[in-house]
């Protein structure tokens, strides 16, 4: 019975101590990088990644989820760098994001000022062929005048802050151009007064 006891320790702690120091060379789930990563991510959105760098933000996404997937499969070793790479991305992204808002603003200043002197021809056109409109396209001509005026100062408005939004407005503005330019032509140029 002794020797039975006996036997039983020599293999019961043996086998314990293989276990615990098994345990001991596990990798722990690598918390600090996934926080770094989703606020890393967290602030590529703010900078409006989604909207100025799209491929950018959807690479980080990308790799934030494969990191994601890495740390569910409880390969942490492997999660750790998958969260190192989509901060990494993130990071891109919010860059790339502010390189892409710049851009757009520019372009949105000189599109402002090119679709507002058109504005102001048209304006000139329409005003000289308002006799000649038939009095639903006077009611048309006026809704849609009304609605561009509005679109260009809220396009105005968004310049500085949100060039993507200017460019929504902007593009309702040279859509009802468009229109008028071709209603405003279709009138043709009125008959020479008769002496």
């Amino acid at each position: 019975n002794y020797s039975m006891k006996g036997m039983l320790r020599r293999l019961i702690i043996p086998a314990t101590l293989i276990v615990a120091l098994a345990g001991f060379g596990c990798a722990s789930p690598p918390s600090a990088e996934k926080k770094a990563a989703e606020e890393a991510l967290r602030a590529a959105k703010a900078a409006g990644a989604e909207k100025y760098a799209p491929g950018d933000f959807s690479a980080a996404t990308t790799a934030l989820k494969g990191a994601e997937d890495q740390m569910s499969a409880r390969k942490y070793s492997e999660a750790k760098t998958a969260y190192a790479k989509a901060k990494e991305q993130a990071e891109k992204a919010a860059q790339a994001a502010e390189a892409g808002r710049t851009a757009m603003k520019s372009q949105v200043e000189q599109q402002l000022a090119e679709t507002g002197k058109r504005w102001q021809e048209l304006e000139g056109k329409v005003k000289a062929a308002a006799k000649r409109f038939k009095a639903d396209q006077k009611k048309a001509w006026e809704a849609d005048a009304t609605a561009a005026a509005e679109a260009l100062q809220a396009a105005k408005a968004a310049a500085g802050d949100d060039p993507a939004a200017a460019m929504d407005k902007l593009a309702r503005v040279v859509q009802a151009l468009e229109k008028w330019e071709v209603e405003v032509k279709g009138l043709g140029t009125p008959a020479p007064k008769m002496k």
